[in-house]
């Protein structure tokens, strides 16, 4: 199986894939939206009663403007750094499900009002390098007698359990598309033109008498220059064997690693499945 890689960055890639069924690049899509693990925050433990700043010697009540779910619920969505060669789950933990580094990250919050919370005031305790990952994400607003103290512990799931350990996002793949052009008797230079300015992606270009293509990969497959020709002097084709592959991530993982993670997860499942099929008697 070919594989070009159109774009590769941190978070985000493009590949094409060739000599592959639309099944087969949908195995690697549902794995990548469903089934790649990360580290999110599960539980969060709040302070209860007045809190009392030191240095100041005020009191503050232990509230906020939301309740304490959706704060939470807020705290679990943000993106943990995640090694996942240090981590795993803690059903496969060697502590035996009881908690240790090896299974969850302990955080902090400790923010007294009037202020906004945010992402960077969720501190790891022990490696900084597992502080959030966006840390100007806002979680809630403090008033000027109000406090947030609170511990929060991050383990490692899947997407299958909740979306908040969901890695790869806006996961999308679609047939190579093949753009054909043959000028059809009657079609006139003002009917290629307005075909041309109906490409939403901009890849048409008329210069008379001839309609061309510029990128045929940034094709969308939309049907608008079809619709537009009255003559269909233009027609797209997709190719069965032949797909683009693009997904963005959190950044708890690079996009690199949660492919690598997807395909050796689905060849693991598939030689599970083979293994099964040939003991039954």
């Amino acid at each position: 199986m070919p594989v070009t890689i159109e774009d590769l960055k941190v978070r985000s890639t493009s590949l094409e894939l060739e000599g592959v069924t639309a099944s087969q690049v949908n195995a690697i899509r549902r794995t990548l939206l469903s089934d790649v693990p990360k580290l999110a925050i599960e539980e969060v433990e709040f302070h209860l009663g007045p809190i009392r700043d030191e240095t100041t010697g005020k009191d503050y009540d232990s509230s906020t403007s939301m309740f304490d779910e959706a704060v939470a619920l807020r705290l679990g969505l943000l993106p943990v750094p995640t090694d996942l060669s240090q981590f795993r789950r803690k059903s496969e933990c060697e502590c035996g499900g009881t908690g240790c580094p090896h299974c969850q990250v302990m955080y902090s919050v400790d923010k007294k009002g009037p202020c906004t919370v945010y992402a960077r005031d969720v501190v790891p305790l022990g490696d900084p390098t597992l502080a959030i990952l966006e840390p100007e994400v806002p979680i809630v607003r403090l008033g000027a007698r109000q406090a947030l103290l609170a511990y929060a512990t991050a383990v490692v799931g899947t997407a299958r359990e909740h979306g908040k350990w969901q890695v790869a996002q806006g996961v999308g793949m679609f047939p190579r598309p093949h753009v054909k052009i043959q000028r059809k008797e009657g079609c006139t230079d003002a009917c290629l033109k307005r075909t041309a300015a109906s490409c939403p992606v901009n890849i048409l270009e008329f210069a008379s008498p001839k309609l061309s293509v510029t990128d045929e990969t940034k094709c969308i497959d939309c049907g608008a220059c079809e619709e537009t020709c009255e003559h269909g002097s233009i027609h797209i084709e997709t190719d069965p064997e032949r797909f683009f592959l693009r997904f963005d991530t959190d950044g708890s993982l690079s996009a690199r690693e949660a492919l690598r993670f997807a395909l050796k997860d689905l060849k693991r499942r598939f030689e599970e499945l083979r293994e099964a099929v040939q003991a039954i008697p």
